[in-house]
């Protein structure tokens, strides 16, 4: 058990009386082992973003785990608050319908059970610098185009039309020979938003980052590409293997003659110039425990 003197459950909305409220307030009745906890409604991601960083350079002595009871964005702004925050804090999930991309990498693990929260270990866990900005699961560009909510199918020539062309790339400072780009995304863990599974071997503890990019390629071949990254099969796929730029490094730079615009877990960002690293073990994860804190077996 992380040893923890607060509980503060972080979610997106207005004070008083919310459905996450209430199923916190449920868990924490039945466990009634007088533990400290708190709720914070947060605007959104930056308001949360800034009411963990100020907790923590305020109370720099009291041990605390922050619950994201939200979505990634959500997620990544706790995350992005405990950068540098010490020892003694933790990120934490309740999650109890396991949509999270960051629970998703942890198979098995129940995000929607606060005894086994309780009862589970802190892991050291990598994060993403871009420019000055942290995001926890991926950054990408072209991805938020190619799933518009218009339907992939209907926006495909658009899009094919509008590919990314004066992008050049590079990782670990190697010039990558990508061409012309569908998309492109730089992946922490094996998720990224709306449920995507593009790097199905990436961990988000291993100090490097798994880029995954697709060149432009033929209307018939396109349109087997959603499918295949909902699935987590695009690298696997021998269809697409003379269309993919597979690797992974530390550091990425991404440079465009036009502005182009990344789309992290939080807050797009828009520009001509990334610079991408990994930050290996940056906060501490609480990944849930297989068993309720305080259950006792025979």
């Amino acid at each position: 058990m992380i040893p923890v003197v607060r509980y503060i459950f972080i979610y997106e909305g207005k004070e008083g009386s919310s459905p996450v409220r209430d199923a916190v307030n449920r868990q924490m009745k039945e466990l009634d082992n007088g533990v400290e906890y708190d709720f914070y409604a947060a605007a959104d991601a930056e308001d949360a973003l800034r009411h963990v960083s100020l907790f923590c350079d305020l109370h720099k002595d009291i041990a605390a785990c922050f619950v994201s009871c939200g979505g990634d964005a959500l997620t990544a702004g706790i995350a992005g608050g405990l950068m540098g925050s010490g020892e003694g804090k933790a990120l934490a999930l309740f999650d109890p319908e396991g949509a999270n991309a960051l629970g998703k990498n942890y198979e098995g693990k129940d995000f929607g059970s606060i005894a086994k929260l309780m009862g589970g270990s802190p892991a050291p866990v990598d994060m993403i610098r871009v420019n000055n900005s942290y995001t926890l699961n991926s950054c990408a560009f072209g991805l938020e185009e190619l799933l518009a909510e218009k339907g992939f199918i209907q926006s495909l020539g658009a899009f094919i039309r509008q590919s990314f062309r004066s992008v050049r790339i590079s990782a670990d400072g190697v010039a990558l020979d990508t061409g012309p780009l569908l998309f492109f995304s730089v992946s922490n863990g094996r998720y990224a938003g709306r449920g995507l599974c593009i790097s199905p071997q990436a961990l988000n503890d291993d100090g490097r980052l798994d880029l995954c990019g697709a060149r432009t390629m033929s209307p018939s071949k396109s349109s087997r590409l959603q499918s295949a990254l909902q699935a987590g099969t695009l690298a696997d796929e021998q269809a697409f293997a003379g269309d993919l730029v597979l690797r992974r490094a530390k550091t990425v730079e991404i440079v465009s003659s036009k502005d182009i615009t990344l789309a992290l877990d939080g807050p797009s960002l828009t520009g001509k110039e990334f610079r991408i690293k990994v930050v290996p073990g940056a906060i501490s994860f609480v990944i849930p425990a297989d068993q309720a804190y305080g259950e006792v077996t025979g």
